[in-house]
Formats: C-alpha cells, structure tokens, sequence
C-alpha cells in the first residue's frame, strides 16, 4: 500500500486515509498501520492527530519536531479547523450545534454523560430524505468518537456505524473533508481537501441523496490552498 500525498513540504505532510485502517499500531501486530506506511515515505514523522479505523480522508502529520510545539498550541486554541462530511440515518434538515458533555462508558465505547468532557459539534445539513442525510460537520472540540456520538444522541447515527447505530453500511459513513490551519514555519493559513471516496458517494446515491455531489466535485482531485 503506497501513501496517497494531498500536500507536503519541509515542515508537515498531509495524506488521504483510505477507509479500513488504523492510524497507529494497537494489539495487532500484523495489520497494515497508516503512520507506519507513511514512515517508510518520509522520517522523521510525528502523528498529530487521529482519525477511527472506518474514516476516510485528510489527516496530518509534521516532519519537524520543532513546529510541534506550534501545532499543538494550534489545537489547543481552536485555530485548526477541521470539516468532515456524514452519512446519517433519517432526514437531518436543520442546522444546529451539539453540546454534549462525554464519557467513557465501556472498552470501547463512549456516550453523553453529565461530568463528562465537554463536546461541541455544528451540523450543517447538505441534502436529505427520508432514507438519509448528507451533513457538513465542524468539531469546536475533537473528542474521542465525537461526531459518531453525537449524531446518535440525536437520533441520526453514522450509517454503517456498528457500534452506535446499525451496520447497514461498508463503514461508518464519514469523511474528513478537510483541514485548514496556520502552517507552522510559514504563519500562513493554509487549507487542505481530500476528494469523496467512491463507497461514500455509491452509499449517497443509494439513499437519493446523490445531488449533494454535482459533478463538479466529483473529479478526485483534492486541493491544496494557502493565503
């Protein structure tokens, strides 16, 4: 499996994460791990973010130790944003932002829960029917299993998402769009996207809800902007 580069220079590298692996190594040792695999391409490299096993799309790493510091800070203000894209179940029509403490409540398991951490998510609704909705989600906060959480707390989980809905999908059906952030050497914002995968646009279609991709954006080049 070779790395699929959306954006790269000195300081950091953003890649396109195929659906159905894990970003770092757990307790198997013999499955194909994302940061292992963009290792080989480029060392050092430094995991700065994660995205679940079933997720698609833009993740980062940075290849200098000294801009981490920066990154983080950069999290930790709430200046990197991230905007992912969602399947879910039933018609999602109305814009709305999610506050939901959350904690842990099994092995791997999260849920709303008073005295959790707080977790902010806005909804966007892009199309829907009856059948499904297609969402633009932005995270305020990145908590463990946020958007899947929460999206089930309202009635509306992941398609395919097994653990907090039905597997009625290849995967969980979520995307990360894209991510736009200061590049550390540079202070420039710079915005990186990753295109639709084909099972999530064929999962779309499926549904009726195949007029939230014109053909326009369905072209599989991502983009890479800086200002």
């Amino acid at each position: 499996m070779q790395v699929k580069i959306l954006y790269e220079d000195e300081a950091i590298l953003f890649v396109d994460k195929p659906p159905h692996i894990v970003v770092q190594r757990s307790h198997d040792q013999t499955e194909p791990v994302l940061y292992e695999i963009a290792a080989q391409y480029t060392s050092p490299l430094f995991l700065m973010q994660r995205l679940d096993r079933g997720t698609s799309g833009v993740l980062f790493f940075t290849k200098l130790a000294a801009v981490n510091a920066k990154v983080t800070r950069q999290f930790e203000q709430k200046r990197i944003e991230k905007l992912y894209l969602a399947i879910v179940e039933g018609s999602l029509a109305q814009r709305q932002t999610i506050h939901a403490p959350l904690a842990r409540i099994g092995a791997i398991k999260f849920g709303v829960r008073d005295g959790g951490k707080t977790a902010v998510t806005h909804i966007d609704p892009i199309a829907h029917e009856q059948g499904g909705s297609v969402i633009g989600v932005h995270l305020e906060t990145g908590r463990t299993h946020q958007i899947r959480v929460h999206l089930a707390a309202i009635g509306h989980p992941l398609a395919g998402d097994w653990l907090y809905g039905e597997r009625n999908a290849e995967r969980p059906m979520l995307h990360s769009q894209s991510i736009e952030m200061t590049h550390p050497l540079t202070n420039q914002r710079l915005r990186v996207e990753a295109p639709v995968p084909g099972d999530f646009l064929s999962e779309a279609a499926s549904r009726g809800l195949g007029r939230a991709f014109p053909s326009t954006a369905q072209d599989g080049a991502p983009s890479a902007e800086s200002s």
